[in-house]
Order: structure tokens, then sequence, then C-alpha cells
């Protein structure tokens, strides 16, 4: 429940949408999404979900640093979400 909230809470929707119409980008921590949540969503809004993931706050900022963008959704701890979201926006 707790990591589910705190994901939900982490979210950001980026600007402008990365992606194509009927694809989603998502960038979450390894293992924190539901393989079945994502067929249920592609299923129910006739949308491609694609997920990466990434092993740790330095790993998903210096991805999002070097240009690694093209991301709809960015799941980030609370910690890192400033600075993340900083690198969203140049």
């Amino acid at each position: 429940m707790t990591r589910t909230l705190t994901s939900a809470a982490a979210l950001f929707a980026l600007a402008g949408g990365a992606a194509a119409e009927g694809e989603l980008n998502i960038y979450n921590w390894g293992n924190y999404t539901s393989p079945d949540l994502i067929k249920k969503f592609e299923e129910e809004f006739d949308v491609k979900v694609t997920v990466t993931d990434y092993d740790s706050n330095t790993t998903a900022l210096a991805k999002i640093e070097a240009g690694g963008h093209g991301f709809d959704i960015v799941v980030p701890t609370h910690s890192y979400d400033t600075a993340i979201w900083t690198e969203l926006q140049k």
C-alpha cells in the first residue's frame, strides 16, 4: 500500500506528451509496475505501454541529464523529484 501511494504521489506527467498517439512511455523503479495493470490499461484505453525500469535515483537522473527524455511518466522518489523535474524542464 505504501509503495503504491508513494509511486502515485510521485508521478510526473511531462508537458507536451513525449510519445506518439497510442503510446505511453513510463520510467519507473524496477518491479514497481504491475504487468497485469499495464495489460488492463492497454486493453481499456487502446494504447501501447512501454515501461523502462531503473535501479536507483542516480541512474534515473543520469539518463535524463544525458538527454534520455521521451518518457510520458517518470516516477522518482521524493528525494529526487525536484532534481528530475528541473532536468525535464530544460
